[in-house]
């Protein structure tokens, strides 16, 4: 029984297994030219099915991925250290300086500030252990302070002034007994730059007011004292004899 040719020429049959001799030489009514046509023509669709599935598929793939990075940002260890290491560094900063350290007395615009009685120093000293009696005995009296800012100290004579004394405690002999008083003296004066003077006791006994009647203190030990405004100096031995 013939078979029915289908309605566009193409020559389907029954799926009988068939030798590759068949598949290279088509059979049928029509020459064989167009039955290659049409092969041709059917693969081309087929390979350019294929290619839009395959884009398809790639497409979704990348859309996927854009979509997946933009809902994570990335951040790269390089992104995030300088803030890391700055918070680090102040945190450092914080904690790395608060051991405390002396600061120097403050100045204004204008210059040194007046010096506090905590910061002044009063020193004095014989300029010979050994004097003989009725002298004259030279001392040498300093007055500076703890630092090397300066800062502004009255030096005038009503703020200074030495005494002498017994070992007993008996008062012998003040800078002030003959010589009271004087106009302040405002001096800027530091650890390095203090202020010093030669003072000389004749080695007579005064009192206040400068008495014409001074006996000549006796041989023996005493003690010297300075003062600068509320200031006093260490007691440091002088010895007539």
């Amino acid at each position: 029984m013939p078979r029915a040719q289908p309605e566009f020429g193409f020559d389907f049959a029954i799926a009988y297994p068939v030798g590759v001799s068949s598949l290279l030489t088509p059979k049928g009514p029509a020459p064989a030219s167009v039955y290659w046509r049409r092969r041709v023509v059917v693969l081309a669709v087929l390979f350019v099915v294929i290619l839009l599935l395959g884009k398809a598929c790639s497409g979704g793939d990348d859309e996927s991925a854009s979509s997946s990075s933009a809902l994570v940002p990335q951040t790269s260890p390089a992104d995030i250290s300088p803030s890391v290491a700055s918070t680090d560094a102040a945190r450092e900063d914080a904690v790395g300086t608060t051991s405390p350290t002396l600061s120097p007395t403050p100045t204004t615009a204008s210059g040194p500030i007046k010096c506090k009685n905590s910061q002044v120093r009063v020193y004095v000293t014989a300029n010979d252990l050994q004097n003989s009696v009725g002298g004259p005995v030279l001392m040498r009296y300093v007055i500076a302070t703890n630092s090397d800012v300066k800062c502004l100290r009255d030096i005038g004579g009503t703020q200074d002034e030495l005494t002498i004394t017994s070992t007993s405690g008996k008062r012998i002999w003040s800078s002030d007994d003959c010589n009271p008083g004087g106009a302040p003296n405002i001096k800027p004066i530091s650890k390095s730059s203090p202020f010093a003077v030669t003072v000389e006791w004749g080695g007579s006994i005064t009192k206040p007011g400068c008495p014409s009647t001074k006996p000549i203190a006796p041989a023996g030990t005493y003690q010297i004292v300075g003062r600068n405004g509320n200031v006093y100096s260490t007691p440091e031995p002088l010895t007539l004899g």
